[in-house]
């Protein structure tokens, strides 16, 4: 992979910005639309790649969360309402006619993936829908580093051997209640996926990884990262 770039950095223009806002706006504006973004969540990104003058095809398997993508519709001015589309389908079958010179993956989307094929088949969507050296950007949880094999029971901590690791996992997602029903509460969980998995999958799909940060901000990878932050061809 190539060493980091001054893509990863942040113009001061744009500094005061969220910062996964900031890096995918900027991936996008500096490579040109269309956009698609896959997992495109409550509309957030969608949005805000749409007021930086970029037009955008959003795509959720999540009806209740295009639904709440769609309702922003209202709050935005007519011309950057215009570049925006939502379309609610599973990415890993997602087959368009449409091409894009920029494809994203935000908010850990990648992480929805269960399992190896999962993963393999939304880069296979990615891949589909990129323009001959397009863009691919993502970010996604980084696996926790595992204790170190050479320490002996002494050295662990008190109730250590009781306690199993944590599972990884996101926010909890507040759905709209419908007619009839309950509020619920569904706990999403992520999947993390080391850089060498993301990458032996992405290799075997035809992307090819550029560049991986440690922050939005350009901050070089390091294992320790809590997540990582992508940069492919197509």
């Amino acid at each position: 992979m190539a060493g980091n770039d001054t893509r990863g950095r942040t113009p001061l223009s744009l500094v005061g910005q969220e910062p996964d806002l900031l890096f995918y706006t900027r991936q996008a504006t500096e490579h040109g639309g269309p956009v698609l973004v896959l997992g495109a969540a409550n509309g957030r990104v969608v949005w805000a790649l749409a007021e930086a003058g970029v037009s955008v095809l959003g795509v959720d398997p999540s009806e209740r969360m295009v639904q709440a993508a769609e309702e922003l519709r209202a709050s935005e001015p007519a011309e950057v309402s215009g570049r925006v589309r939502f379309l609610h389908a599973d990415p890993r079958s997602l087959r368009l006619t449409e091409r894009f010179q920029v494809v994203l993956a935000p908010q850990h989307a990648l992480g929805m993936m269960g399992s190896r094929e999962d993963l393999e088949a939304f880069l296979a969507t990615v891949r589909h829908h990129l323009e001959p050296g397009g863009l691919f950007a993502y970010d996604v949880l980084n696996p926790p580093a595992e204790p170190a094999s050479h320490r002996n029971a002494d050295e662990e901590e008190p109730g250590a051997a009781l306690e199993p690791r944590r599972p990884v996992f996101a926010f909890h997602l507040r759905e709209r209640r419908q007619p009839g029903a309950p509020l619920g509460i569904r706990r999403l969980r992520l999947r993390p996926f080391s850089p060498e998995e993301l990458d032996e999958a992405m290799k075997a799909c035809g992307l090819t990884p550029r560049e991986r940060y440690g922050r939005f901000d350009g901050k070089p990878f390091d294992p320790e990262d809590p997540r990582h932050i992508g940069v492919v061809e197509g």
